[in-house]
């Protein structure tokens, strides 16, 4: 009797096991045989999940993206006209977005690592444009809600701090640590 196979799970299996192999060594390290060595399969099997190397990495994005909208969804936006419930809202989603755990760590590591890629890559191009549209909106939402005036310009401006911290939290760039990225959002919604 031949074995059923969860073709969602062993797509799954296949992304996570590139989403290790793209943290430890970036997106050139997930090749087909490394991926299929890390998920302790056979290289057809990659192969059939994915067609080359860029939808692969996509799949990846596509999956640390749905993670971060995943929490996010647990936060339920604040009763209108509560501004100090907006504050606190926008602060939990921002702490979302930036490395605080090991798991926002990783995920920040590929969104850098798909994000330098896109660069030179143009296969990545739109779903790094559509993370940071989405991104923006988010945050445009959350910003409204706190009655900041334009809050799609502030969207950009807090899109453009949550990356930097980013950036330097996981790269020898800035050192920041966890502690800091914290307490430099909360200023920052405080001065909201």
């Amino acid at each position: 009797m031949p074995i059923r196979i969860d073709a969602d799970a062993r797509r799954r299996h296949i992304v996570d096991a590139a989403l290790r192999l793209i943290v430890g060594g970036g997106s050139s390290a997930a090749t087909f045989r490394k991926v299929a060595a890390e998920a302790q399969l056979n290289i057809g099997s990659v192969r059939h999940y994915f067609a080359d190397h860029e939808t692969l990495v996509i799949a990846v994005a596509t999956e640390v993206g749905d993670r971060m909208a995943g929490r996010l969804t647990r936060h339920p936006t604040a009763p209108a006209g509560d501004r100090h419930a907006a504050k606190r809202h926008l602060l939990r989603v921002l702490e979302e977005l930036v490395p605080l755990d090991d798991e926002r760590q990783r995920e920040a590591i590929i969104l850098m690592e798909i994000i330098a890629a896109s660069r030179l890559e143009p296969a990545f191009e739109p779903v790094v444009r559509r993370m940071a549209a989405d991104l923006r909106q988010v945050l445009a939402g959350a910003l409204a809600a706190t009655g900041t005036p334009a809050p799609e310009h502030q969207a950009v401006h807090l899109a453009a701090l949550i990356s930097g911290l980013s950036l330097d939290a996981v790269t020898p760039h800035g050192s920041v640590d966890r502690a800091t990225i914290r307490a430099v959002l909360e200023q920052h919604v405080a001065t909201l």
